[in-house]
């Protein structure tokens, strides 16, 4: 699965355009007062304005997982780390992948992930072209059987055939090898590295196997 585009809402919507263009450096490939979309990899990235929202979303973009720690090095130079449990990244033994996050001015909580799945860069200095792709969109739901229906329907299955969970744990919905998920959450969990639970957000996500949406 790909994520061709990922369209969230924001309540800070100057400050985190300005965010992602000159503190992280993505470049905008349509820009007007309500909305922003950035080239992100294979992805695009759209930010919607919703001053009246206090929407914040957990997402994640893939980065060469050669380049993990010049990733942190460069990222640590912009913005503030987050912990958990006192360490500002993680490794996930099972998915064989390792994270490190950080919130944006609309307390999104965002992420960037080296996957052993996802292709070497030939370069040793990171810089923001290093995104590769969307990797990760989190969606809380109280219609956790709804949504996964919608899922299904549209070809995107439970990553290797995991069991699925519908009031406690995290659904992941894509392949392994894509390194690339729609993350079901119950809503009222909370997100890793972050005080937030997750809350209901309206999101749209256009993949290459149909659009899936969280209004």
């Amino acid at each position: 699965m790909l994520i061709k585009q990922l369209s969230i809402f924001v309540p800070s919507y100057n400050q985190t355009i300005e965010f992602y263009k000159n503190v992280i450096g993505l470049n905008p490939i349509r820009e007007t007062t309500d909305l922003t979309s950035f080239s992100v990899g294979k992805s695009n990235f759209t930010i919607h304005r919703d001053d009246a929202g206090t929407n914040y979303y957990h997402f994640a973009f893939n980065i060469p997982p050669n380049l993990f720690n010049e990733a942190k090095t460069w990222t640590e130079a912009r913005v503030t780390l987050s912990k958990e449990d006192n360490q500002n990244e993680i490794e996930f033994v099972s998915a064989k992948a390792k994270s490190f996050y950080f919130e944006d001015p609309s307390g999104n909580i965002v992420e960037f992930i080296a996957r052993e799945t996802t292709p070497a860069a030939k370069e040793t200095d990171f810089k923001s072209g290093h995104l590769l792709e969307i990797s990760e969109i989190g969606v809380a739901t109280d219609q956790m059987r709804e949504l996964i229906n919608q899922l299904q329907a549209i070809k995107i299955n439970d990553r290797n055939d995991e069991a699925i969970h519908y009031e406690t744990y995290l659904n992941f919905f894509g392949d392994y090898h894509d390194g690339v998920y729609i993350i079901l959450s119950p809503i009222g969990r909370r997100w890793i590295f972050s005080d937030k639970q997750a809350i209901h957000t309206p999101v749209l996500i256009e993949t290459d196997r149909g659009t899936f949406t969280n209004i």
